[in-house]
């Protein structure tokens, strides 16, 4: 642990006690729509005595909460756009948290044939060769670049009536799928969350794993001197501490784990 993480965590816990303070993150809808917010906030609420304001959207959206000065620290999954915030003095040092992997779920009836495949691309290119419904979020968000980067690597242009721009979160984006009997590239988190709702089954999980990586970063006060950077600091040291970490991995649905912790360690 560093000279900066020992400190934040000393803020930590001296502000055990103390009156409350606002913190507000701004992160994707599928930390909400899993489920993890709700088991993650009360117990940082508790121990650090701030108070939490969710601010939800796409990646895309929660970055740009970031860069105005709407949010004091970023909780999202798109490690280039993630870079970039940090390169251009918006944000301070980005830190891993956890991940999880993507998969295509789908109706049961599978007409592009793509259960059992394990090479995403395959799958994508059946699905547009057939013309079969395939929902997108076209959202900026860290799911959407995701499915982005599938189809560019390979080398396949989605477009027509058959290729749904649903401009919309991933929970919204499932029940499109599902009222259209449609194809979609979701976070396995939300999938598991709401299945049981749900006329969609998991298709195709990708060998090896669509990784899909959380990190966090605390907006710079010195772009937007209004944030409030102790409360950020406080937050970022504890979800990469042992025990926001433990409390990560304890999280589950039906038993099943459904993100790992995995931040990084620094000297």
């Amino acid at each position: 642990m560093n000279f900066l993480q020992t400190l934040c965590m000393l803020a930590l816990f001296v502000y055990q006690g103390a009156t409350a303070d606002i913190l507000k993150l701004g992160t994707t809808t599928t930390t909400e729509d899993s489920g993890l917010l709700a088991w993650l906030i009360p117990t940082f609420e508790n121990a650090s005595g701030d108070k939490v304001r969710v601010t939800l959207g796409g990646t895309g959206q929660v970055l740009k909460f970031g860069r105005n000065g709407d949010v004091d620290v970023v909780l999202s999954h798109s490690k280039s756009d993630e870079e970039k915030f940090v390169a251009d003095g918006f944000g301070i040092a980005r830190r891993e948290v956890m991940y999880n992997d993507f998969v295509i779920v789908g109706p049961a009836a599978d007409r592009a044939q793509i259960r059992g495949l394990t090479d995403p691309h395959r799958a994508l290119q059946r699905i547009l060769q057939g013309q079969h419904v395939f929902v997108s979020r076209a959202d900026e968000s860290g799911t959407h670049r995701a499915e982005q980067t599938l189809w560019r690597d390979a080398k396949l242009r989605p477009q027509g009536a058959w290729y749904l721009r649903a401009g919309a979160g991933m929970l919204e984006v499932l029940r499109i799928a599902h009222e259209r009997g449609a194809y979609t590239l979701t976070d396995r988190g939300t999938f598991v969350k709401h299945k049981k709702s749900l006329d969609l089954e998991l298709l195709l999980t990708g060998e090896p794993k669509i990784v899909n990586q959380y990190a966090v970063i605390a907006v710079n006060p010195q772009k937007n001197p209004a944030v409030n950077a102790l409360a950020a600091q406080r937050f970022v040291a504890w979800i990469t501490s042992n025990t926001g970490q433990s409390h990560i991995a304890a999280f589950r649905v039906d038993g099943q784990a459904l993100f790992f912790p995995n931040a990084d360690v620094r000297p």
